[in-house]
């Protein structure tokens, strides 16, 4: 009798898969090794990627010292703008946060730097160029005021001012600045600033002025004139009318001059 079939010896033989890249187009057989080299290099690519500190972390630990170094003045409004770093930047991945601190010379306004500095596992240090919008109410002059005038309330106004321009100083108040004297002529818009003004003068060469001799137990009064112009606290030098002799006294708050006797 004749069986047709598989024999039972050809039952146990294991199965063999046949990989004949002769018989496999050349076109396809270049595409499995493109695709096989690409799979094995993203592993390294990946790699590469998390030992790499991110740029989005050192812009973030800039803005995050700013905020926390200009949240101190609560009368200003602040703007951060954070400017861009090469996106081909390769710095080594900190084994924490980077530290930040203003770059020398930096300021709190208008353009300027930030160090980024990373200590572990190795030492980098980057700057960010970074602008600061700060804007607080300053005291304006209102209408023409001349050289050597008192400040009147009427001559001032308060506007928002942008602050990185006023790195001289300024004034928020207007009671800061009323009965001051000016140096120098002010404009209307101008910002008022400290070297634009002085105490006024109490007392002018020429004048007529009470002097006042003090000891324990005693005042007395008498007229002078006075040889130079003072403000309050001053010293200046008096001739006393009656006696002819110079004297020299402390300006009070009233314009008299006091002597000691």
């Amino acid at each position: 009798m004749h069986y047709c079939g598989i024999t039972p010896l050809a039952r146990h033989q294991p199965m063999r898969i046949i990989n004949d890249q002769s018989s496999i187009p050349l076109h396809r057989q270049m595409h499995r090794l493109l695709l096989f080299l690409v799979l094995t290099a993203l592993p390294l690519a990946t790699v590469a990627d998390n030992d790499s500190e991110p740029l989005e972390r050192i812009l973030e630990s800039a803005r995050a010292f700013l905020t926390e170094t200009l949240a101190t003045d609560r009368n200003a409004d602040t703007r951060i703008e954070i400017g861009r770093l090469d996106s081909r930047l390769q710095l080594r991945r900190c084994a924490h946060p980077p530290t930040a601190q203003m770059a020398p010379g930096g300021r709190t306004s208008g353009n300027t730097t930030v160090n980024v500095r990373c200590n572990a596992p190795v030492s980098w240090s980057i700057f960010v160029p970074v602008t600061i919008e700060r804007y607080a109410d300053a005291v304006i002059v209102a209408r023409p005021i001349s050289n050597k005038q008192a400040i009147q309330p009427s001559d001032l106004r308060i506007e928002r001012t942008e602050m990185s321009r006023l790195s001289r100083g300024y004034f928020s108040d207007l009671e800061s600045v009323v009965g001051l004297q000016t140096r120098r002529a002010l404009t209307p818009g101008q910002v008022v600033l400290p070297g634009h003004l002085t105490q006024p003068r109490l007392v002018e060469r020429g004048q007529l002025v009470t002097l006042y001799a003090t000891r324990p137990g005693l005042t007395v009064r008498m007229k002078g004139i006075a040889l130079e112009d003072g403000q309050e606290g001053e010293r200046i030098r008096v001739r006393n009318r009656s006696s002819k002799r110079i004297v020299e006294g402390i300006i009070d708050p009233t314009g008299g001059v006091h002597i000691t006797m």
